[in-house]
């Protein structure tokens, strides 16, 4: 993927056929971060810590819900993605733009919280399966995606 234009209120980039596919198939993994991940270690103490933690699940839940709605309504739109001759050209508002980085994080990190969370220097890394493969390719196109995004914004 490749920024071709950048203006106030829009980004447009150059993405490849195959890439394309590639960034649709690890856009529908969303939902992959469980909102339960948010839960303190030690669980809530209190009444009004646990009331709390289930207004935060329940805010989580909801956001989910309208990011799947939204992304769903993205990828259905007939000319979100414009054929050219080298492959496909987007355009994102920076909304769009920012939303789309917060769906690519969810599924970055929900990927790797479900492969255990584990240390990349350590030799304690899970045992390689088709799970753990897809799992890890999913960090890692994400984190592809997310840096070209990121790039893009001068961030």
């Amino acid at each position: 993927m490749k920024l071709l234009n950048r203006s106030e209120t829009a980004f447009t980039f150059l993405i490849g056929k195959r890439e394309r596919d590639l960034f649709l198939t690890l856009l529908r993994r969303y939902p992959v971060l469980s909102t339960t991940h948010y839960r303190s270690k030690g669980g809530a103490k209190s009444e009004s810590a646990r009331a709390n933690q289930e207004l935060l699940e329940e805010a989580l839940v909801e956001q989910q819900r309208e990011n799947k709605r939204n992304l769903e309504e993205m990828l259905a739109q007939p000319n979100r993605f414009q054929e050219s001759e080298l492959g496909f050209t987007f355009t994102l508002s920076p909304y769009e733009l920012e939303w789309v980085l917060q769906v690519l994080n969810d599924i970055r990190v929900g990927s790797w919280v479900q492969l255990g969370e584990p240390d990349t220097n350590a030799r304690d890394l899970p045992e390689l399966s088709d799970e753990n493969m897809q799992l890890a390719w999913a960090i890692e196109m994400a984190g592809l995606f997310e840096h070209t995004l990121l790039e893009a914004t001068g961030s």
